[in-house]
């Protein structure tokens, strides 16, 4: 019984509050020059923003890719006869266990052997 009266009461206050809700007049908006200048300068800076940001990321692919296809000699070095052997290699070639060079050909260093990589 008290359920009935709840919810006659709950379906009465959502009608009321929808109809007030609706009687409000809508306002009309002013155009405010000042907020319209604000809006587009904060767009503008942040295609500005987006721009440097691509040119920078272009900038550090270019930079990484020059640097991992520059051309290094590595020696080998046997550290028990002191033996060096140098070898012509892409920097993206070299591994931990060994490199590839110029030519195609895979060196594989022993644990023995150091490698020492010089830079032009």
């Amino acid at each position: 019984m008290i359920s009935k009266i709840l919810v006659t009461l709950a379906v009465i206050v959502a009608c009321m509050w929808m109809l007030a809700a609706r009687a409000k007049p809508e306002l009309r908006k002013v155009a405010n020059p000042a907020a319209k200048r604000r809006q587009k300068h904060l767009r503008n800076a942040a295609i500005g923003f987006m721009i440097i940001m691509s040119i920078a990321a272009a900038v550090m692919i270019y930079l990484e890719f020059d640097e991992r296809t520059a051309i290094v000699t590595v020696h080998v070095i046997n550290t028990q006869s002191g033996a060096k052997k140098s070898y012509r290699v892409m920097k993206d070639d070299i591994h931990s266990d060994g490199f590839t060079t110029l030519d195609g050909l895979q060196v594989f260093v022993a644990g023995i052997e150091r490698i020492e990589i010089e830079t032009r």
